[in-house]
């Protein structure tokens, strides 16, 4: 099998796809897989990918896209013409499969990706529809999404007080986990149905539904008018609901649909041909055009996307490093967002997976979508080597949760010009590496902490049981500092102060940003350190009230953007004497070689 990650469709608005060829280049057919929206893509984005390997490995050529304003494609998460922009993506992404020269394509959608291809199946004629656990309509998942929002935000991840804008009747906007919506695309979106879909695929739909939930009657009546094959849809509950720690992978559904593909597309093949180009010029962007590449990084070919403006650019290489589960689109695309804005403004910007993390595949041996993967520092060490070979210090690493851990290990000992965290986890996991000192002097994650800080904080509530009468009159706040120092000394892990004032040593521009809660696990029992930190300008800390821990509420992204995107600019912006140059009047991609590392 041949899989290649590629930019396809119009120039001046390039989609980003997954094209999976059978081994020989030889297919029975071409799939298109329509991915859900929110949350759900991402918990969904291992299963999408393994099916896209099932497939691959029965015969068929896989395109799995990102609709235009979602993941890598270019075009704006919200603004007008957002559902018809979606519709034409499918659209575009079924004719380039056609182009490849697969003569029978079928189209897989989930949720509300099954509603937006049941919508253009008209149009683009599909030979077979697979409906995964479709939405009967757009407005019942809007209602469902936004009660799902209400409930995070009252979950321990979610900040103290819900923000969701509810669907009405009226124009107003909704906010879902992960994705908002104006008013314009909640109606649009309210207004999308299951079918009708043309008389040629009576008889050629399948509709996965979840069992034991019976669908509603009007779209029950739609299956059976086009004698839609009706099967279980297992695993959905583990798949998408996010109160589910770990991604789950329904491999009962995957065969499903894999069989049901196989025995209708025959045994009539063609030869495939790699369409689409691994560069693009992203010309939508708020802040003018960039050029976008995809990267394969290190000896592993770690998965990267590198964004630099069209013209020169400065200053170190920001690489942002993927979250927990979510990929390196970042939560609610905000890494996307932060890569053309600030490769806009004349940086140089890389969104990485770590290794079997999103697209990038697994080392030897190595299970997937560890979220404190033993290999993760390894990883980090081959990213920033290959961005700046023997000159870590013109890097910047970023990262969100475990994210902004590896950033910070990873940045002091590797000497990295700079570290952005955002709500970094620098404890609390059973599989949180120790970062040690590997053969050749590289930091390694290979050998597992002993303890965790469940286990520090239940051995400093023994130390401290005989010495409550101490605590008598003291403030609470100093109280928890007392606690915190004593955590902190107990655990087996790297204190946050000593990380943080190592980098700050060093010289390297240090900015972390946290929500309460995470602050009080950074600043606990080391107030005093850090805060001397501060006042030599060394290191900076922003506690913001109110921010979710994985920033999927507006409130919490529109927060870290702008003191994010003001500290970019300010520490690495555009010198004065240096002009960007134009976007080429073509518009066209430039040549795939464009780039060094």
């Amino acid at each position: 099998m041949n899989a290649s990650a590629l930019w396809f469709g119009p120039p001046q608005r390039p989609l980003f796809g997954r094209l999976y060829i059978p081994r020989g280049g030889v297919a029975r057919g071409g799939v298109v897989l329509c991915p859900p929206f929110g949350y759900e893509s991402w918990r969904a984005g291992r299963a999408y990918r393994a099916l896209s390997g099932q497939l691959a490995s029965e015969g068929f050529a896989v395109l799995h896209f990102d609709y235009d304003g979602t993941g890598d494609s270019a075009g704006p998460v919200d603004g007008p013409g957002r559902v018809e922009a979606w519709q034409r993506s499918i659209t575009e992404a079924v004719e380039t499969m056609r182009h490849s020269g697969a003569r029978h394509v079928s189209l897989v959608g989930l949720r509300l990706g099954a509603t937006l291809a049941s919508s253009v199946s008209a149009s683009c004629r599909p030979d077979e529809l697979v409906l995964w656990d479709p939405c009967e309509s757009g407005r019942s998942y809007l209602r469902e999404q936004t009660v799902l929002a209400a409930v995070y935000e009252q979950s321990p991840l979610g900040p103290a007080v819900a923000t969701v804008s509810f669907a009405q009747n009226g124009p107003m906007a909704v906010e879902t986990i992960g994705s908002t919506y104006g008013p314009e695309t909640a109606r649009a979106i309210s207004e999308l149905r299951i079918g009708p879909v043309p008389a040629a695929l009576d008889g050629h739909v399948l509709a996965l539904l979840r069992p034991g939930s019976p669908p509603r009657k009007a779209l029950a009546e739609h299956l059976s008018e086009v004698h839609a094959e009706l099967a279980d849809a297992v695993g959905q509950e583990q798949m998408l609901d996010i109160q589910y720690p770990d991604l789950f992978v329904p491999h009962g559904t995957l065969a499903t649909i894999v069989n049901w593909l196989s025995y209708r597309s025959g045994e009539e093949t063609s030869t495939i041909k790699q369409m689409g180009h691994q560069s693009a010029v992203i010309p939508d962007s708020d802040d003018g055009a960039v050029v976008e590449e995809v990267r394969q990084l290190g000896p592993n070919e770690l998965f990267g996307i590198l964004a630099r403006p069209v013209g020169q650019s400065w200053g170190p290489t920001i690489i942002l490093l993927n979250a927990g589960h979510i990929d390196h689109c970042g939560p609610s695309r905000l890494w996307v967002d932060f890569a053309r804005s600030w490769a806009a403004a004349g940086l140089q910007v890389l969104r990485v997976d770590t290794s079997g993390r999103g697209d990038s595949p697994a080392r030897p041996g190595q299970d997937l979508d560890i979220v404190y993967s033993p290999e993760a520092l390894d990883d980090v060490a081959d990213i920033v080597e290959a961005v700046s070979p023997g000159s870590p210090s013109k890097t910047v690493l970023m990262g969100l949760c475990s994210g902004g851990y590896h950033a910070i290990v990873a940045g002091a000992q590797l000497g990295a010009g700079g570290v952005l965290a955002v709500n970094p986890a620098l404890w609390g996991r059973s599989r949180e590496p120790e970062a040690v000192q590997s053969k050749g002097g590289r930091p390694s994650s290979r050998s597992p902490a002993t303890g965790s800080i469940r286990r520090a904080r239940a051995l400093a509530r023994r130390v401290l049981s005989n010495a409550d009468d101490l605590f008598a009159g003291v403030p609470g706040r100093v109280r928890d500092g007392v606690r915190w120092w004593w955590v902190k000394r107990l655990s087996d892990g790297p204190r946050p102060g000593q990380l943080l004032e190592r980098l700050a040593r060093q010289g390297a521009d240090v900015f972390v940003i946290c929500g309460v809660r995470e602050g009080k696990v950074v600043r606990g029992g080391e107030e005093g350190g850090l805060r001397r930190l501060e006042k030599k300008g060394d290191f900076h800390m922003s506690i913001l009230p109110g921010i979710d821990h994985s920033l999927f509420t507006r409130a919490a992204l529109d927060q870290v953007r702008l003191l994010l995107t003001d500290h970019v600019i300010a520490r690495y912006g555009k010198p004065p004497n240096i002009e960007l140059q134009q976007l080429p009047a073509t518009g066209t991609a430039p040549p795939h070689n464009v780039l060094t590392m």
